[in-house]
């Protein structure tokens, strides 16, 4: 397996930032069988937050999973010496899809604690066109816990969860005060590219105002050294493991550990 290239430059961004793009990933051969697997999954014509956890069942994206050098790229990225897996999505915005998917960290939705990260790899190009992902920069940084909050089908804001949870503080209207914030996104993304963020990176992702153009998104989700089990009934049932005890390592059953250092 090879080396992710220019490693310290890469921790450094991530660290820094909460989020580093890393430049093909993905072979030929992956990239053309992820696509067709995920073609496959939107065929059935669920809403487009439904496609998820294909992982655990036997098929191309649990052999992906378990098969490639995907867990040594988290732990490399994160400095972490092993990666285990949480679940796997798609996020597939076909062409004219306006919606832009409301701005949210990710760690209030998983049953977990600590640092995890998602690799959200490219299948189509992207661009601001067609749906690129804005970052608010450092913002994993800020110690907020964030409210989860139902979509509505295209990923749209329809209420938050956990509402009388006083852990959790309401989104600020990143949208509407975009001056205020360290907002970037990457210009372009080839199929096989990747970005690597942080859980409690504030995120988002623009609509595909395109008439033709495909945007396909494989975001697979990880816990890494630190990482706790901490389900929440509120959001988080359908990723519980009973044979995990609350505060235990996010490591095991359900969560295989899929790349260990020598």
């Amino acid at each position: 397996m090879t080396k992710t290239p220019d490693l310290k430059k890469v921790q450094d961004t991530y660290a820094r930032d909460g989020v580093v793009l890393l430049r093909d990933i993905l072979s030929n051969e992956w990239l053309n069988r992820l696509r067709h697997a995920v073609d496959a999954e939107v065929a059935k014509g669920d809403r487009y937050f439904a496609y998820k956890n294909m992982r655990e069942k036997p098929g191309v994206f649990q052999d992906y999973c378990l098969t490639s050098d995907i867990g040594q790229r988290v732990a490399e990225v994160a400095d972490s010496p092993w990666t285990s897996l949480i679940y796997d999505q798609i996020f597939a915005k076909e062409p004219g899809t306006a919606t832009q998917t409301g701005w949210h960290t990710d760690q209030p939705y998983w049953p977990v604690s600590g640092p995890i990260m998602t690799m959200w790899i490219a299948l189509d190009p992207v661009d601001p066109d067609n749906g690129a992902l804005e970052f608010v920069r450092g913002s994993h940084a800020w110690g907020a816990k964030y409210r989860p909050f139902k979509t509505d089908q295209l990923g749209g804001f329809l209420h938050y969860l956990e509402e009388g949870n006083p852990d959790y503080v309401d989104m600020p209207d990143f949208e509407a005060q975009r001056s205020d914030y360290d907002i970037f996104h990457h210009d372009y993304m080839a199929p096989g590219d990747a970005l690597a963020f942080d859980g409690m990176t504030v995120h988002s992702a623009m609509g595909n105002r395109t008439s033709t153009r495909r945007r396909r998104g494989y975001a697979i989700r990880f816990a890494v050294q630190g990482a706790t089990y901490e389900p929440r009934d509120a959001v988080t049932e359908w990723l519980h493991d009973a044979s995990l005890q609350p505060g235990a390592p996010f490591a095991g059953g359900r969560f295989p550990v899929i790349y260990q250092s020598a």
